[in-house]
């Protein structure tokens, strides 16, 4: 695909992050065709708004609001500001780290996909990077999300996840954690799937959002939604 043609827009949701927020953006490469960085403040309590206001770099655009509405609701006011051909969902944290962009951005560029999720599980993990309990939780929703989209995948909770925007615009409803309506909503309009293995990283700083027990029953449930969404929806 002609650079020309190329542009990304890279959306960073963030809660409570004002820690984090900096180093992220400033990690975001600087890439030969046009992007832009929009920063979701998901109505943090602490410094994080303020803070991505006095970044210095004339790609970033923020976004900002009073009320905590969750992730999947940031991502998706990110993608409304969004004037990217290309999305890409990186997390504030930098446990997946903002240098691989181009890594997982690269199959859609050349133009032999739609839709790139990434893998933390195919190459080693820094220690202490993902809590023991959450390795072979990882793999079981892997199994259950490609049996329901018919696609093997390793890993389906990776925040890391790129696509065309026009593909999936209007069609992102959950407001929480969006990975898996991601790949559902991905199976159900046909798009061409494929998996980027990526270094794992432990939270640079503050407190990871994932509860384990209160949010893996809620991605149960979200497992049935996405069935029945992908077949019956």
């Amino acid at each position: 695909m002609a650079k020309k043609s190329i542009v990304l827009s890279v959306i960073i949701p963030c809660y409570n992050e004002e820690k984090n927020i900096r180093e992220c953006v400033k990690r975001v490469p600087h890439f030969s065709y046009s992007y832009e960085i929009i920063v979701v403040n998901d109505g943090s309590k602490d410094n994080t708004a303020k803070v991505a206001r006095s970044i210095k770099r004339k790609e970033l655009k923020i976004v900002s609001y009073d009320k905590n509405r969750g992730k999947g609701y940031a991502f998706k006011q990110g993608i409304k500001k969004a004037v990217g051909n290309f999305v890409i969902c990186c997390d504030a944290d930098m446990a997946t780290m903002p240098e691989e962009i181009p890594l997982v951005i690269e199959p859609l560029i050349r133009d032999e996909v739609d839709f790139v999720n990434t893998s933390r599980l195919l190459l080693p993990m820094e220690k202490g990077a993902m809590k023991s309990l959450h390795v072979p939780g990882n793999y079981m929703f892997a199994i259950l999300v490609s049996l329901i989209i018919r696609k093997k995948l390793t890993d389906t909770l990776s925040g890391f996840k790129a696509f065309r925007r026009t593909k999936l615009l209007g069609k992102l409803k959950e407001d929480s954690w969006p990975d898996f309506e991601m790949l559902f909503q991905a199976r159900k309009q046909n798009l061409r799937i494929t998996e980027v293995p990526i270094h794992y990283k432990a939270r640079r700083a503050g407190a990871s959002k994932m509860k384990t027990f209160s949010h893996g029953f809620k991605m149960l449930g979200m497992l049935i939604e996405g069935f029945k969404l992908t077949y019956f929806g």
